[in-house]
């Protein structure tokens, strides 16, 4: 099967929906090519959507479509796919794990609901001439809109710090200890959550206490690209390919075909397929991103070039523990899927850092022990972020994808580390920190750079010596964002877009 487009986009994360989107909009024809399926949730089975593949929220589901693929260089082949339909990938590497979603709109799924801006005011400056936050926060804010943010109050937040720690002379609940932007249809009467239609037919459920977490939201309660890009992008003529996973991309052979050849396993039916593009967007997730370059330059007749593939390679510091609050009282899974800032009054040198409480699963629909569950309500995950040194590198080893990453270099992780040790010394509620760190926010790789020298793409998102081919989600970022990426990576991919329809003169 041969197929071609104007515009061919490889992934529907965060990068992928909003450039695809953009493009659609004015006029090119575009489709997206994307490995995951769509999930059966709420808003999707209002729109019709075939094919769709539960979530692992509940009963035999939570074993059978949690995780797709478990990679390491010791195993055969590098990588043992247990469920071509299952939720997560999970890499574990030198110095590093990595978890990464698979599914139609991406991370959106996986993710907690924050739509925050980089912490540190400047995120975009000193990059390149052409780039600074300035010129980025008209993408930021037109991906605010449509993610339809909010800050929740405590009425919406059962479990929320500020009301757990108000008064408390350790931990503090002031306002600015639950001023986080979310990505939830929140109900217009606090603990009354209702069912609505969207002006556009969408079915949605306002978010409950318990759902919408990591493990996807089936009402679309925590608003996913599903309903904030996608179904309106289709509306437009936006083809998605679900299931489909990109092998390789080509330069295309014959004289009068489009420039590139992307070269496609469909997993529907198992047949292999070539699709043809003039222009390629690259947003499979960092991951599946420099996986798929690197196989794209360095195989039979590949694309060549792109010598700083797979350098400044970071995990933006993200650091990840267990909160045994043994609170027998309250059911602490019962809120929104973060409850804001933990931060101590009388924190360490150097400050507070940027660390969330984030609460595990609601257990009530997961065939688990009870002691586990009561584990999970009487405790929380608390996450760490900030910067780290983006110093891994992330290659090729006998047709393996191999990560290597020390974290030794990079002292975030032990002042996290540090501050998780006096949460836990402090409240008498120990924090159970993984040793080796585990990202879900991996950057960079395929970085913004003056020229081919210093990095991959340029600050338009084009590959050096490749016209036509992009690289739109965050392995592009130069540095870590140290806070929740998935709104840079969003206006990243709105200006590539705009950087796209600009040189083409807005003719597709």
């Amino acid at each position: 099967m041969t197929t071609a487009t104007n515009v061919i986009v490889i992934g529907s994360g965060f990068g992928g929906s909003v450039s695809a989107a953009s493009l659609v909009d004015v006029g090119f024809t575009v489709k997206i090519l994307e490995r995951g399926p769509w999930r059966d949730s709420l808003p999707n089975q209002s729109q019709d959507i075939p094919n769709r593949v539960p979530f692992p929220t509940e009963g035999r589901h939570f074993f059978s479509k949690l995780v797709r693929t478990v990679r390491n260089n010791k195993l055969p082949g590098g990588k043992i796919t247990l469920n071509k339909k299952g939720f997560y990938d999970v890499f574990l590497g030198k110095g590093l794990n990595i978890a990464c979603s698979s599914n139609v709109g991406g991370g959106s799924h996986a993710y907690g609901g924050l739509n925050m801006l980089p912490p540190t005011p400047g995120y975009w400056d000193n990059i390149t001439s052409n780039l600074s936050d300035q010129q980025m926060a008209s993408h930021y804010r037109g991906v605010l809109k449509k993610m339809g943010s909010s800050v929740p109050d405590d009425a919406h937040m059962p479990m929320s710090i500020r009301k757990r720690f108000a008064g408390s002379d350790i931990i503090q609940s002031d306002a600015e200890a639950g001023n986080l932007q979310m990505g939830y249809l929140l109900p217009k009467e606090a603990g009354n959550p209702q069912e609505v239609v969207t002006p556009e037919g969408v079915r949605r459920r306002e978010i409950s206490p318990g759902e919408g977490g990591f493990l996807g939201s089936p009402s679309g309660g925590k608003t996913p690209l599903d309903v904030a890009y996608l179904y309106g992008a289709m509306k437009k003529g936006l083809e998605i390919y679900d299931q489909h996973e990109v092998l390789a991309i080509r330069k295309s052979l014959k004289q009068g075909q489009p420039r590139y050849c992307v070269k496609v396993e469909n997993h529907h039916n198992g047949q292999f397929e070539e699709h043809f593009a003039d222009h390629v967007i690259v947003a499979a997730g960092t991951l599946n991103t420099l996986e798929l370059l690197l196989k794209s330059r360095d195989g039979d007749k590949g694309l060549g070039g792109m010598p700083r593939l797979g350098l400044k390679f970071g995990s933006n510091g993200d650091y990840f523990g267990y909160w045994y609050l043994k609170d027998k009282t309250q059911d602490l899974t019962q809120t929104l899927p973060v409850n804001g800032y933990v931060r101590l009054q009388e924190p360490p040198a150097g400050g507070p850092l940027n660390i969330v409480e984030a609460p595990l699963p609601c257990p009530d629909k997961l065939p688990l022990p009870r002691w586990i569950a009561n584990k999970m309500r009487q405790g929380t995950m608390i996450a760490g972020m900030g910067k780290d040194a983006m110093d891994g590198v992330v290659s090729l080893k006998k047709g393996k994808l191999s990560v290597t990453y020390n974290p030794d270099n990079s002292p975030i992780f032990a002042n996290i580390r540090q501050q998780l040790d006096l949460i836990g010394e402090k409240t008498g509620s120990r924090v159970f920190a993984f040793k080796r760190p585990t990202t879900v926010h991996p950057t960079g790789g395929a970085c913004i750079g003056l020229d081919e020298t210093s990095g991959v793409v340029d600050d338009k998102g084009e590959v050096y010596g490749h016209p036509g081919l992009y690289v739109a989600d965050a392995a592009a970022l130069p540095k870590p964002v140290e806070g929740p990426p998935s709104m840079t990576i969003a206006a990243w991919a709105s200006h590539v877009a705009e950087q796209l329809i600009a040189k083409l003169g807005n003719q597709p």
